[in-house]
């Protein structure tokens, strides 16, 4: 299959480029030319908001699937709708997580859902819109627009081929841009005397994660996958571990002496409403597609926790 993407340079792209060019696909990149695409890629250089070289680009390639990883707000996913080359079948949209109610309710933005269960992609989404608004700095920051349900809503009614939407979790690994675990492992570090006080309420929250290289597997699937046209997947690891799991792993993972505490005189690491899990049910693109994670959490925390330590041996 002929398979471009919008955004294949970057941190999940790369990795989806890659499995899809492992399973025998040609795969084209379109970016902006500040960094180069995975090797055995081809590279088209453009700028989504500039119609004119993204239709060029696009009808170059001749592509039978399309995978947006930058569609942030709803003039984002109109900009690739209107240059759509006719020969399209399919077309993939790369979501989050946080549309849900329960991602809502944690900010503080919505109501506390009346259920703790894992978000299956039926569950209700957010009432507010906009939820990193309050943190931009300008009508030009990206997190002054962004709203993924806006750009599910604007490719589902108006994309004339199939959309597949895949809401992401957490993703972490190497060259994370976010720094997730980077951030963590610094903070695990920097325990005063080796021991890490925490709020009970944050040490217990839950969420889901995934490791870059299973979440590039799972897109790149869900891409291919006849079953997948028109459907809406989470992805995301089966367990889903909390605060303090996740952090005593990834000491564990490059030999860090380091003891958890709880404490309720703690702050908490960010102003949230902790006693709301963020969670997802990723059941359905196990069952529909047999997704199964390459690499999978416990080795996938190793490998990352290890390379942005510094740490080679293992």
């Amino acid at each position: 299959m002929r398979i471009v993407l919008l955004g294949g340079t970057g941190f999940i792209g790369s990795s989806i480029v890659e499995h899809l060019l492992l399973a025998g696909h040609q795969v084209a990149v379109v970016h902006r030319g500040r960094r180069l695409p995975p090797p055995g890629s081809t590279s088209l250089i453009a700028e989504r908001s500039d119609p004119g070289p993204l239709h060029t680009a696009l009808e170059t390639f001749h592509p039978e699937a399309l995978i947006d990883m930058i569609a942030y707000t709803a003039t984002d996913a109109d900009q690739v709708l209107t240059v759509l080359p006719p020969h399209l079948r399919r077309l993939t949209v790369v979501s989050s997580g946080d549309v849900y109610a329960s991602y809502g309710a944690f900010l503080g933005h919505d109501p506390s859902p009346p259920s703790a269960n894992p978000s299956a992609e039926t569950a209700a989404l957010r009432r507010d819109r906009y939820p990193y608004r309050a943190q931009a700095t300008s009508p030009s920051d990206v997190r002054y627009g962004y709203d993924k349900i806006l750009v599910e809503e604007r490719y589902r009614d108006r994309s004339p081929v199939p959309v597949t939407i895949l809401r992401l979790p957490m993703v972490y690994g190497p060259c994370d841009p976010n720094h997730r675990m980077a951030a963590d492992i610094a903070r695990l570090r920097d325990a005063p005397s080796g021991v890490l006080t925490l709020h009970p309420e944050e040490a217990a929250w839950r969420c889901t994660r995934g490791y870059v290289v299973d979440v590039g597997a799972a897109i790149a699937l869900a891409t291919t996958h006849p079953t997948a046209l028109g459907r809406t997947y989470n992805v995301g690891e089966v367990d889903a571990w909390t605060t303090r799991e996740w952090l005593e792993t990834i000491a564990h993972s490059i030999n860090l002496p380091i003891v958890i505490r709880e404490s309720p005189g703690t702050a908490p690491s960010l102003p949230a409403r902790w006693t709301v899990p963020v969670v997802t049910a990723t059941n359905r693109i196990r069952m529909e597609l047999g997704y199964v994670e390459p690499i999978g959490h416990s080795e996938g925390v190793r490998l990352s926790a290890r390379a942005m330590s510094g740490r080679s041996d293992g």
